[in-house]
């Protein structure tokens, strides 16, 4: 008996289309006006996290609408490689994550040392104020 492949193709292929457009259109908004709008690190990591993403959905449509799981080696090595991609996600979810902790503590050390140097601004105002009129 001859199986065929996970899921039917006409059900996979248009939503991996639909994801492709998503991710396409994701990349775009990144590359051509986050630019200045948030942190370069921040949008490069996104940028290659997309690019992954851009591999992976052929590969997970191709794993679920088009290779059987009867042809074992192609089935495997697809698979393999989808497992490996969502991984390399995963991970750089992880980066952006780390990322995005180190940038919030760098943005509150310098809040920090602004309201330290206003204080000091406004202490310093009402001292020679008080030293005027007293």
């Amino acid at each position: 008996m001859e199986y065929g492949p996970i899921a039917p193709s006409w059900f996979v292929l248009p939503l991996a289309m639909l994801a492709l457009l998503v991710v396409a259109s994701h990349l775009i908004v990144l590359r051509e006006h986050a630019i200045g709008k948030m942190p370069e690190s921040r949008r490069q990591i996104r940028m290659v996290t997309g690019w992954v993403m851009m591999f992976t959905i052929p590969l997970v449509a191709y794993g679920f609408g088009i290779v059987s799981p009867t042809d074992e080696e192609r089935f495997l090595l697809a698979w393999t490689c989808i497992v490996g991609l969502l991984a390399g996600i995963v991970l750089m979810a992880c980066v952006d994550a780390i990322n995005s902790i180190r940038l919030a503590r760098k943005e509150s050390r310098e809040m920090r040392a602004e309201l330290r140097d206003l204080l000091v601004q406004s202490y310093t105002q009402t001292s020679t104020q008080t030293e005027r009129n007293g």
